[in-house]
């Protein structure tokens, strides 16, 4: 029901969003990255992890109307945060708070690597893809320190 509710949420919310924007670009042929969490999480998650596709799927719709104007900056962060929101919420519903932040951030770290990845192709201000490229290496140790901390953690003590 929980999951039914937020995905309800996150639709609705989406909806209005992008109705204040032309809806002449189809998202279908623009590919995002793709997010895979840790084993841990996914057998931690109270969620289905097709419920949390169908919710991203509904958020992708939903987001539709947004790319009429959009430069392909704001497009590939758009589509990188789309593509870390299902995962990230799927991580969250771990029902040990401390499993749940984890794998939450998992997806939200990669998600700050796929936008700067974004940065570094589209931006031209060397200061801005220096930031881009340190974004990228603090994003890839924090996730090494997550799953490392879940590998520790998760399952030895039963928090799952």
């Amino acid at each position: 029901m929980f999951v039914r509710t937020l995905t309800l949420a996150a639709t609705l919310a989406l909806a209005g969003t992008g109705a204040a924007f032309a809806a002449d670009h189809d998202h279908g042929s623009m590919p995002g990255p793709s997010f895979e969490l840790p084993a841990a999480c996914k057998a931690a998650s109270t969620a289905k992890e097709d419920s949390m596709k169908d919710m991203q799927g509904h958020m992708s719709q939903a987001m539709q109307g947004m790319g009429g104007q959009m430069t392909e900056a704001q497009k590939g962060l758009q589509q990188a945060m789309m593509s870390m929101n299902g995962p990230m919420m799927q991580g969250m519903m771990a029902k040990d708070a401390d499993v749940a932040w984890i794998c939450a951030m998992i997806p939200h770290h990669q998600g700050a690597i796929a936008m700067a990845q974004v940065g570094l192709r589209n931006g031209d201000n060397p200061e801005a893809k220096k930031i881009a490229e340190k974004t990228i290496q603090e994003q890839e140790k924090s996730i090494k320190e997550l799953t490392s901390w879940l590998d520790k953690n998760a399952q030895k003590e039963g928090r799952q």
